[in-house]
């Protein structure tokens, strides 16, 4: 699938999860610049199917404290670590199964769990594709890394 596709595929399926599940919008989206996201929490998994490869997002502990607060249904400032940490993987699972819906309809993929900070939570060297979306509170890292057919 050609990268323009799959960007498009990204920006619009995580605008749609945020705005459905979580009552929030991106204000913009971009291009990471390469840095390292500060003060952050990132959750990754694997999916197989055809294609197979890994998904992962990164968020600012601000963003990750609004996101939960608003799926929750909880004010920010009784939103715990763990329960951030829960919402972002369940975040990883929602914008994972979305984009994979959209890039192959008529595949069946499955997903691992989502875990915090695991090795295949890391953005590999060249996603690809990897977007950031500022939102209200900081910001949301997303990438796919698609194997390619052997």
């Amino acid at each position: 699938m050609p990268g323009d596709e799959l960007n498009q595929i990204l920006s619009e399926s995580t605008a749609e999860v945020l705005e459905s599940m979580f009552f929030t919008s991106p204000l913009d989206c971009s291009v990471p610049s390469g840095r390292a996201m500060e003060n952050s929490i990132s959750a990754g998994l694997f999916f197989r199917g055809t294609p197979p490869g890994r998904f992962g997002i990164c968020a600012s502990m601000d963003a990750a404290r609004l996101l939960a607060a608003s799926f929750l249904g909880e004010d920010a400032e009784s939103v715990t670590e763990q329960q951030c940490g829960e919402v972002v993987c369940e975040l990883a699972n929602m914008l994972c199964g979305s984009v994979l819906s959209r890039m192959e309809k008529d595949t069946l993929f499955a997903l691992t769990q989502p875990k915090i900070g695991e090795p295949e939570s890391i953005c590999p060297e060249h996603p690809s594709v990897c977007l950031e979306f500022a939102l209200e509170e900081g910001s949301l890292l997303a990438w796919v890394f698609v194997e390619e057919a052997r």
